[in-house]
């Protein structure tokens, strides 16, 4: 028997020790514990820094900008600055997106969708996509004025709601996703949703419990979901996917009953279009593939663009003579009484330099979509062995100090004009670069555009006293301003507006 209990024990320390032993040439990083990896050094970090981009900016001040990582069963490497993550981003060998039940299991244990699929399956699906949001507005002028449309909701929204409840404050962060939520719904489903709408609000609710889901520790310690499913993250993982698929099998099914096939409406009727022709037979078109896409598109789209417009609002409110400006330009170029559309963007730089330092706010506090060696590569000379994880932390390149702005913390529009030009830096890159750079750029450019300009026309947003807004945020899949409150008026023009 104790022979048993010797051999046990020894295999027991010889695995603990091989998963302690870092690849050959593997980037630097704090040291590898039995079955931990280095999460208790990275949780101590956090604790102090508050944040995990501070966390790995930290470690990457003593380790190097490429920084090799492990936390629990996951082996990822995290890159900071520029240049670094130029080669990363730019990189043939690091262009796949990530394997395993925690990225799987949100689609049916399949790879489907677009966010995080790769190689053919990838390029297919997203050519596809792209093209079919283009015919129904996707970066044209119709996309311009379904966005204009949403923006004109969302200002008699605020008016009415101030009408009713006698109140002009509002929760600033959930102001917007409704309607940046409708804006892409329309392209994709043909339909758009009122703010009391019971199956929208269902739908966001939904969103909300499965942006908290994603960064659960099962996802580092599979084990966890096993002992301890609730804790770890999983269930709530589990339950809110199975709504969201509940809730747009619906709306396929729904799409499905109405379908006419030489008529299509909308990008949903143009796929279903597909799956009759037998050209696409034994392709990547499929039902499931289509929820799923959707999905992404939810995701993707409307809490990053909603989080951009809360940072730009809450600069903004923090900053009045900002505000003040952007609200000068839109009265000499739109007025008061037409809707600010697209084609004011170039004659309107100054407030489209407000988007851009919105954009640098909500990116410069954001890690990249992970990204998976296809096979053994190097990386600023360090070898990345197949299938290990790669992430972008863009807090180097746009927010830290070293980031080559100046002030980077200070939200300051001008930094981007040059005798009256807008001029962007290289290392402004808040959609990535390379192949896997942002599907929806364009149509978040448009929105967080659209709707500074139509609400800054019409509304004066000012700090509730009681309740001052501060620039501290939250981390999540993306980051977003901690829970604030704005006073919302209607401007008082002068006399030569």
């Amino acid at each position: 028997m104790w022979i048993l209990v010797v051999v046990v024990v020894f295999l027991l320390g010889f695995l603990a020790y091989l998963d302690t032993r870092k690849p050959k040439n593997f980037p630097p990083g704090p040291k590898w514990w039995p079955f931990l990896g280095c999460a208790p050094q990275i949780a101590n970090l956090q604790k102090r820094t508050n944040h995990l981009v501070f966390t790995t900016a930290e470690l990457a001040k003593t380790y190097g900008n490429v920084l090799g990582l492990k936390v629990g069963t996951q082996v990822l490497v995290v890159v900071n600055g520029i240049a670094a993550n130029k080669e990363f981003l730019l990189s043939d060998d690091l262009s796949g997106r990530p394997l395993g039940e925690f990225y799987d299991k949100r689609t049916w244990g399949k790879r489907r969708g677009i966010l995080l699929v790769d190689e053919l399956f990838w390029q297919e699906q997203r050519r596809f996509f792209l093209k079919q949001l283009r015919e129904f507005g996707f970066g044209t002028r119709n996309m311009s004025t379904l966005i204009e449309e949403e923006a004109q909701e969302l200002i008699a929204y605020i008016c009415k709601f101030t009408a009713l409840n006698d109140s002009s404050v509002f929760n600033i962060q959930n102001l917007f996703n409704l309607h940046i939520l409708n804006s892409l719904w329309k392209m994709l489903a043909g339909v758009r949703y009122d703010a009391e709408d019971k199956k929208m609000r269902e739908l966001q609710a939904i969103l909300n419990e499965l942006f908290r889901a994603v960064g659960a520790t099962f996802s580092h310690f599979p084990i966890l979901k096993y002992l301890a499913p609730e804790k770890s993250g999983y269930n709530v993982y589990v339950r809110s996917h199975n709504c969201l698929w509940r809730f747009l099998r619906k709306e396929l099914a729904h799409h499905k009953e109405t379908h006419v096939p030489d008529s299509p409406r909308d990008v949903i009727d143009v796929y279903l279009n597909v799956l009759k022709s037998s050209e696409e037979s034994g392709k990547s078109f499929s039902e499931d593939q289509l929820v799923a896409t959707c999905m992404d598109m939810f995701m993707a789209g409307s809490e990053t663009t909603s989080n951009t417009l809360s940072f730009g609002f809450l600069y903004l409110i923090l900053n009045p003579d900002v505000q003040r400006k952007a609200q000068e330009e839109i009265d000499r170029v739109v007025g008061r009484t037409r809707c600010p559309s697209l084609n004011d963007r170039p004659n309107m730089p100054y407030l489209e330099c407000v988007v851009m330092e919105s954009l640098r706010m909500f990116a410069g506090r954001a890690f990249t979509v992970p990204h998976r060696a296809i096979r053994d590569t190097y990386l600023c000379g360090y070898r990345i062995p197949k299938d290990v994880l790669v992430i972008a932390n863009l807090y180097g390149c746009m927010l830290e100090k070293e980031s080559g702005y100046k002030n980077p913390e200070a939200f300051e529009p001008e930094r981007f004009l040059s005798n009256g030009k807008i001029s962007l830096p290289d290392n402004f890159i808040p959609f990535g670069l390379g192949k896997h750079r942002c599907l929806g750029e364009s149509m978040a450019r448009a929105n967080v555009f659209l709707f500074l300009a139509a609400l800054l026309q019409k509304f004066d947003f000012g700090i509730v006293p009681e309740q001052p807004p501060t620039a501290e945020w939250a981390d999540g899949i993306t980051p977003g301003p901690k829970p604030f409150k704005a006073r919302i008026t209607p401007r008082k023009y002068t006399d030569n507006f």
